[in-house]
Parts: structure tokens; C-alpha cells; sequence
């Protein structure tokens, strides 16, 4: 009789689990290596992404869209997660997820060269070639340095930009650290010469777009765990990704600083 019980118990646990499990349907942009590689439905944020709605019981569905509809999709239901959301895109700030990536653009040149970037400004001094939107997307600063510049290209495809880089048709690649790292490491080994990362551009961090409370907050779960844990760190090293999320500013937090130590000047004052 106790094992009948047991037996029973047992599968209807198991009955409701298999309900409560999910395709989870994930928006994510075109391939950027190595964050998100469509052949195989890896990279590391998708493989994040997959480790996390595993854990909880769901199954991972990637959707390959251009990123200007991912907050609308979001926004509108048609997908579970989006992902790349920042409080920039026209979605609600509910949705978001805490931060689980960083990115950061920059300013690349072959060490040997002996280039001083400083700030945008200094790349009107230098033969320069960026990402498609750069110019649009990097400030004011930037796009005054490069308009009119006769030695500035921007192209679609990021491999070209490493592969002229280390050619030494430009002097400047501007591009995302780790995907100059990824397309560097695929070339040949008489070409992996020594480069100089400048730090020109400011680390921009990123959010999942989630519309369900109670999946963001699971979400929410799973991720502090892996970064706690360890397993975060570890498939960053397995992508060769730079880790950055140890460089987030808390604005909260500093406002309640600022507003103790304001507290206790005046304190002091009485």
C-alpha cells in the first residue's frame, strides 16, 4: 500500500511538472559572435539564456529577428524574453530583467603602431574603420571626429574590420571587445599579432526584456545564483568573453550614500 501511495505521489509530481514546463520563446538579433551564434543555437548569451530556463524546467526557443523589433515583440507579447533590452528602448522598465551582460565598444590598433587614442576626438589622427552605425550610434563626439574624415569606413561585416586591421590597412578598428577577440582568434597564426585595446567608449549593460512577473523573477533567481556560484564565470571563460558586470554603477545605491552622508553633516551642523 505504501508503495502504491509513493507511486502515485511520485507521478503526480511528475504530472505537475510536465505541466508547469514551457517552450520559452526567445527574441535575439541576427548572429554576433560570440554572443549569439545562429548555427547551433549557441554563444554566450543564448547559452546562458538556455542554462537558466533549463533549470527551471523550460525548454529554450530562439527567434532571429533584426534588434529594432525585439521591444515591440516584447512589448506586444509575441515572444516570452527579448533580449539586448536596455531602459533606452521604448518598453516598459517593469519588464527588465536585472543585468546579465555588458558590452563595450572599442578603439583597436595594432601595438607596433605606437597609436594614442585618448578619446573619440584623437581618431581624426588615424585611418579608421568602424561598425556599421557607428558614426549614429557612439556619440557626438565620435561622429564629429569621423565626419568628413577621409580615412574612415564603416562596413556590415565585422571580420572585415579585424582582418584590415591586422593587414595594416587601418590604423583603427572600432568594434565590440570581444567581438574583435572572437574574429581575431579565427585568423591564421601568422597573424595574430599583439593589439591595443583603447578604452574610449563607455560599458553599456543590458537587460532581458520579460513581461511575466513571475518567469522575470525566476529568471531573476537563476541568474544571481550563476553569478554567485561560479557557473556565470565559467561560460564567460568558455566564449572568451571579458567579464564586466564587476563594473556596473549602482545608482540607487549611491543616492542613498549621498543622502547619508548629507544626513550626517547636518547632523553635525546642530
Amino acid at each position: 500500500m505504501k508503495r502504491f501511495i509513493c507511486n502515485s505521489l511520485f507521478i503526480l509530481l511528475a504530472v505537475s511538472a510536465s505541466a508547469q514546463a514551457r517552450q520559452i520563446e526567445v527574441a535575439a538579433g541576427w548572429d554576433k559572435p560570440p554572443y549569439i551564434i545562429s548555427r547551433g543555437h549557441t554563444g554566450f548569451e543564448l547559452e546562458l539564456v538556455k542554462s537558466i530556463l533549463n533549470e527551471l524546467g523550460h525548454q529554450m526557443v530562439p527567434i532571429y529577428v533584426p534588434m529594432g523589433r525585439i521591444p515591440r515583440m516584447v512589448s506586444d507579447g509575441s515572444v516570452d524574453i527579448g533580449l539586448n533590452m536596455n531602459p533606452n528602448h521604448k518598453i516598459n522598465r517593469e519588464f527588465l530583467s536585472e543585468i546579465y551582460i555588458a558590452y563595450q565598444n572599442v578603439a583597436v590598433s595594432l601595438t607596433t603602431r605606437n597609436v594614442t587614442v585618448n578619446s573619440p576626438a584623437d581618431l581624426k589622427n588615424y585611418t579608421v574603420i568602424g561598425f556599421q552605425t557607428a558614426k549614429r550610434v557612439l556619440g557626438q563626439e565620435y561622429a564629429n571626429a569621423v565626419n568628413e574624415h577621409a580615412g574612415y569606413l564603416e562596413t556590415p561585416q565585422q571580420s572585415r574590420q579585424v582582418a584590415m586591421l591586422v593587414l595594416g590597412s587601418v590604423d583603427v578598428a572600432v568594434m565590440d571587445r570581444n567581438i574583435f577577440s572572437f574574429f581575431k582568434s579565427k585568423l591564421p597564426s601568422n597573424q595574430q599579432f599583439p593589439t591595443t585595446m583603447h578604452e574610449i567608449f563607455p560599458i553599456n549593460f543590458y537587460h532581458a526584456g520579460i513581461p511575466d512577473p513571475e518567469l522575470r523573477a525566476e529568471f531573476n533567481r537563476v541568474l544571481g545564483e550563476m553569478i554567485q556560484d561560479g557557473r556565470y564565470k565559467s561560460l564567460i571563460k568558455r566564449f572568451h568573453v571579458t567579464y564586466l558586470l564587476d563594473r556596473i554603477e549602482h545608482p540607487m545605491e549611491e543616492e542613498f550614500e549621498r543622502k547619508m552622508e548629507k544626513a550626517n553633516g547636518d547632523e553635525n551642523l546642530k
